[in-house]
């Protein structure tokens, strides 16, 4: 259940970046190398938050398979 929960969240923080990328025109733009490199890093940084957010919602109980 706490995946669940995690994936929602996780979905929801990543349709929001991507609205925000869409509104600023970041798929017209991102054959220019300032505009690529600024995609770049804002996806990374998404990533990178939706597993901090996966990780702080689930704990190890992904991981408790053998008790």
């Amino acid at each position: 259940m706490k995946s669940l929960k995690a994936f929602s969240l996780m979905g929801g923080v990543t349709l929001i970046v991507l609205a925000i990328l869409y509104l600023l025109d970041a798929h017209n733009n991102y054959r220019e190398f300032h505009w690529a490199v600024g995609i770049a890093i804002v996806l990374l940084i998404t990533h990178i938050s939706n597993m901090a957010i996966y990780f702080k919602i689930t704990g190890d109980q992904p991981y408790k398979w053998f008790k």
